[in-house]
């Protein structure tokens, strides 16, 4: 993660709330003042040291924990061919499912299916990221069976979730190895 770019996040144990990075911190640097924590029911800020604001992106994460209960953790970030893969979508579109090649590497998502047919999420890079968040929210609502555990906002970066911080790290990986993939192939 590069400079202050991205955010992480975590459920909390109660379930109903989560830990999100804060606003402006290097996360090469992280120390444990460094989380805001968010209601999940409410969207407010619950706790937090130090004057913190939650990230930018937090209302990502709440649509993504509000929708998908076994999403434990979040990892938001910004790779080089997250930022070049352009799929010229429209502020009126706001989404569209995109084809991905069947590399081997989908089976870090936990499917085994020999070449599958599969579409990621992408969605317009909105300014107001709380435009993005809604659109996410209508989405998962109009695709309850969306089986990547990622999703992707163009020209911006990947936002993936696991049911631990390690197996969302592991997606982390392989959304990486897929997008370097997808943009060799452009």
């Amino acid at each position: 993660m590069f400079a202050t770019a991205g955010n992480l996040s975590v459920r909390s144990e109660k379930k109903h709330s989560f830990w999100i990075t804060a606003s402006g911190k290097h996360k090469g640097e992280l120390k444990n003042n460094d989380f805001v924590e968010i209601d999940i029911p409410s969207q407010s800020m619950i706790s937090t040291t130090d004057g913190n604001k939650p990230s930018a992106e937090t209302s990502i994460h709440h649509s993504i924990y509000n929708h998908l209960t076994d999403a434990n953790s979040i990892l938001h970030v910004h790779t080089l061919e997250s930022n070049v893969l352009n799929f010229k979508l429209t502020p009126e579109e706001g989404y569209r499912l995109v084809p991905i090649p069947p590399v081997e590497m989908i089976k870090a998502f936990g499917i085994w299916t020999e070449r599958p047919s599969l579409q990621m999420a992408v969605f317009y890079n909105f300014g107001e990221v709380k435009k993005i968040a809604d659109t996410i929210s209508l989405f998962l609502n109009k695709h309850p069976d969306y089986s990547l555990p990622f999703v992707l906002v163009e020209e911006h970066g990947p936002t993936v979730w696991g049911k631990t911080i390690t197996e969302a790290n592991r997606h982390l990986e392989a959304v990486a190895f897929l997008f370097q993939v997808m943009a060799h192939h452009k």
